[in-house]
């Protein structure tokens, strides 16, 4: 189905207040974010650092982002700033282990901030391990994800290096069965369990979040039927989470995006705006629907324009978007 301008306004005019209020919240955090991220990308620190006051206040700024933002700033040689946005991360969850090997703060470990930072880790840190006392998280639900997780694991050939979990492929052809056909398993048991226990998020089933939704994504089978009564149901689901504000606006826009992927339809999103296989890169097979409105839809859900996006990566933008007048 055409997807309108019109059909957009409409599908606005039904969303709660607060939906579309985080979908803009988050589109103001990627814009800022995806500035800084192109000027990093093209060792321009000295532009990068004139952003992160933009982002005071905003809902999804993580540890992730103030690490990010520290590193920018030991990178442009503003280690007070560094400092001040370590403690930042730190408290949210960045740990020493992370820190020591990023390779953008080696001019920040030898100024004297850094002395601070050595004193003050482990009160910072301590305040983040404090602070996970605010979950209650769902100890079941973990171990029925683990599960399913050790499950898929036994059943492929695995070793372990470094920490590290390395798929060893004897017959390539043979991996590939298995791997599709566990990953329909993995997929099936997932639904299952969501619909007994709920949507899992970070806040009921902590980390293990991230695995779920992982299978989630990308373990659907090709031939699953989106319309079938189960994924109605899920669907239902993510977007009451999203309502809640307890997962990202455009969560189902990339679950929607894979899906059109998968079939070879074009995108809505753009959140699979170029593909990798090997060494072939496929970004100019990439397609979307009513391409002239994609960052229209974009926005919607939270994301910046596609042009940014591609920008941040340094990277062009898809053959079928180049002569595209966006509204």
């Amino acid at each position: 189905m055409k997807f309108t301008i019109i059909t957009l306004i409409l599908v606005l005019s039904f969303l709660k207040t607060e939906v579309q209020s985080f979908s803009e919240e988050h589109y103001q955090y990627d814009k800022v974010y995806k500035t800084m991220l192109g000027y990093y990308n093209r060792g321009l620190y000295h532009k990068a650092v004139e952003y992160p006051d933009s982002l005071i206040g905003n809902k999804y700024v993580n540890g992730s982002t103030n690490y990010f933002i520290a590193r920018v700033y030991a990178l442009a040689n503003e280690f007070d700033n560094t400092l001040f946005y370590l403690e930042k991360a730190v408290k949210k969850g960045i740990t020493k282990k992370q820190i020591g090997r990023m390779y953008d703060l080696d001019a920040f470990r030898e100024s004297n901030m850094n002395i601070i930072y050595e004193l003050n880790y482990d009160k910072w840190h301590q305040e983040y391990e404090n602070g996970k006392n605010d979950f209650e998280l769902d100890s079941v639900y973990i171990k029925e994800i683990q599960k399913i997780q050790d499950e898929y694991s036994k059943n492929l050939t695995i070793r372990r290096a470094d920490g590290d979990e390395i798929i060893e492929v004897k017959d390539s052809l043979r991996f590939y069965h298995t791997t599709k056909r566990l990953d329909s398993l993995s997929f099936s048991v997932m639904i299952e369990l969501m619909l007994e226990k709920g949507f899992p998020t970070y806040k009921t089933v902590g980390k293990s979040f991230y695995t779920y939704t992982r299978y989630l994504r990308y373990n659907m089978p090709d031939d699953y039927d989106v319309n079938c009564a189960d994924w109605k149901k899920i669907k239902a689901m993510i977007f009451a989470e999203i309502e809640k504000g307890t997962i990202y606006p455009f969560y189902y826009a990339a679950i929607e995006d894979y899906i059109r992927l998968k079939k070879k339809n074009p995108q809505l999103y753009g959140t699979m705006n170029y593909i990798h296989k090997s060494s072939i890169d496929y970004s100019n097979g990439v397609e979307f629907e009513n391409p002239e409105e994609l960052n229209i839809r974009r926005r919607t859900v939270g994301l910046c324009s596609i042009q940014l996006e591609m920008w941040s990566k340094a990277r062009e933008l898809p053959l079928s978007l180049k002569e595209i007048n966006f509204k």
